[in-house]
């Protein structure tokens, strides 16, 4: 996370506390964030991109990824690749979910961005649009 704008490192803490709201199951949540906080405890590269966020409960009956974009890297082809890598990785995961921060004024762009990235496939994986900063 090093280098990361102000507005990139509040929008994954936004993140963080959404999921630690919605997702409580019985026996905790494994939560892997790039965040300074969690020091080394950052989430694994799934095809090539490291989400900002990935959470589980243990034993695994669910999975949770979440990105943080900023308005200036929200509709790059990098970013498409990287959240179509995400939702592809989450479509084969029963009960999963996928949340994508984004400062309050960039909802509308967001949502518009991530329709167009949906595909037949990932209609099983919950995806939200959370706006914060």
């Amino acid at each position: 996370m090093s280098g990361e704008s102000l507005v990139h490192v509040r929008l994954v803490e936004r993140l963080i506390v959404h999921v630690r709201q919605r997702h409580c199951p019985p026996r905790g949540l494994l939560l892997l964030v790039d965040h300074h906080v969690f020091g080394a405890n950052r989430p694994l590269s799934i095809s090539g991109f490291m989400p900002d966020l990935f959470a589980s409960d243990l034993p695994a009956t669910f999975e949770v990824l979440g990105e943080a974009k900023t308005p200036l890297d929200l509709e790059t082809q990098r970013s498409a690749r990287q959240i179509s890598a995400f939702l592809d990785h989450l479509a084969v995961r029963p009960g999963s979910s996928f949340y994508l921060s984004v400062p309050a004024f960039s909802r509308a762009r967001a949502e518009a961005f991530l329709c167009g990235l949906i595909r037949a496939e990932h209609r099983t994986v919950h995806v939200q649009v959370i706006d914060g900063v």
